[in-house]
């Protein structure tokens, strides 16, 4: 029994102080008090949430893994307060059949401490050339397809993806980008990136792949789910859409909810930008930022997703231009999200929403609740602890991360999954 404790549960449209039961692996209820023999948790002061879901998170393994890998990913997913992440498919080799996925099934099930969902890539190789056996790949249990890290440039694939996606009832989570429109840039196309004389990547490579990504799905009519949205376009093509009722869900990332391009500008030393403000999208500008905040406020976005994407410490030191892109953020994610809720931008459960509810209903798992008889994966969370974003606080193995040096405020105390502590730090 967790006692003392504020719940907060949008499925259930919940914030109260209740105590929460757990038998074995299932939440059994709320209210009453402990019976003989019952192990307590006292979470006085504390939030207490469903399961946080990451539905956007590279784990490195197979073939990365001096980046990150099951087990140190999983603990930073823990950490950070989350019980089931989605990991994407780039990997080496990539996630395109069955030898691959096994070896990943297999570390899954010896390492991972939250529930971990493989995506299986659309495309072999993610090259966009010959699809990947969709069919039997579902077979084996994949339920989430992606072409994350590259895209989809070739569209009679993605429509023919999209519709055998949509008869397996799969979630296709896609990376939208026009490599010619991007070009060799590695950061926005825009007035910083003039100043500084570094090749931009402009927002039209994004919005004009979501178009085209939304046109293959109005006939198709799957789950087609735009990753990591950075642009104002972007987010008024997937209102668009919704308003045109083409099914479409989008997420958001929090360093493109907070940064912007300026950041890179103001980061410069003598051996140029911070190598973790460099990302793919890029962070966009300001008018863009803006409009991401506002597409979350009025449902355009429906997720916010960390991209977890871990690079070691020696790739990153070959400076902005060379580095390679991504930063991590499983272990920043909630507090930058509890922090919106603060500066309301949206409430609480709102904020909540996007990473317990929405996710798992894109992606349909049995999750995102703690509504008697679902799994017992429980995040409770101390809303006022406030620490510094430092390498040594860091579970990850890697500490790429865009936040390094700020000073947050929340911190995931104990996480659950399944009935059983997987993390837990300070309760």
């Amino acid at each position: 029994m967790i006692m003392g404790g504020r719940v907060v549960d949008p499925s259930q449209n919940m914030d109260r102080q209740v105590s929460l039961v757990v038998e074995d692996d299932r939440i059994a209820g709320l209210g009453g008090l402990p019976r003989e023999g019952d192990r307590v948790i006292d979470a006085t002061g504390k939030l207490i949430f469903p399961g946080l879901i990451d539905m956007h998170v590279h784990l490195r393994e197979p073939g990365m893994t001096d980046a990150e890998d099951v087990r140190s990913g999983t603990l930073a997913a823990a950490a950070g307060g989350f019980t089931t992440v989605v990991c994407m498919p780039n990997t080496k080799p990539v996630m395109d059949r069955k030898e691959h996925l096994d070896i990943l099934f297999d570390a899954i099930q010896k390492h991972a401490l939250v529930r971990v969902v493989p995506s299986a890539a659309i495309s072999l190789g993610l090259e966009g050339r010959r699809l990947t056996a969709i069919e039997k790949l579902a077979a084996m249990g994949v339920k989430v397809l992606s072409d994350d890290g590259i895209g989809t440039e070739n569209m009679a694939l993605l429509h023919e993806a999209l519709g055998r996606a949509a008869s397996l009832g799969l979630p296709v989570l896609t990376h939208c980008e026009d490599h010619g429109l991007r070009g060799r840039g590695v950061m926005h196309a825009g007035d910083c990136a003039e100043r500084m004389d570094i090749s931009g990547m402009s927002s039209e490579s994004e919005y004009r792949a979501v178009h085209k990504a939304i046109d293959c799905n109005r006939k198709a009519r799957a789950k087609l789910h735009i990753q990591h949205v950075s642009t104002r376009e972007t987010v008024e093509a997937v209102l668009r859409a919704k308003e045109m009722d083409i099914p479409i869900s989008a997420e958001v990332t929090p360093h493109h909810i907070y940064l912007t391009d300026a950041n890179v500008e103001q980061s410069w030393t003598d051996s140029g930008p911070d190598p973790n403000l460099k990302m793919n999208p890029p962070l966009r500008s300001e008018d863009d930022r803006r409009s991401l905040l506002r597409g979350l406020a009025d449902g355009s976005l429906d997720v916010i997703a960390s991209d977890h994407a871990p690079h070691s410490r020696e790739a990153k030191k070959s400076g902005f231009i060379q580095a390679p892109f991504g930063v991590i953020g499983l272990e920043t994610t909630l507090p930058l999200v509890l922090q919106l809720a603060e500066d309301g931008h949206l409430g609480l459960s709102e904020a909540l929403r996007t990473m317990t509810v929405a996710p798992a209903a894109i992606l349909g798992l049995e999750a995102g609740t703690l509504v008697s008889g679902m799994p017992a994966d429980i995040t409770i969370v101390d809303p006022d602890e406030v620490w510094n974003v430092v390498p040594s606080n860091l579970q990850s193995r890697s500490k790429n991360s865009s936040f390094l040096g700020w000073k947050l405020k929340g911190k995931a105390v104990c996480t659950i999954v399944g009935g059983k502590i997987v993390y837990r730090a300070g309760i």
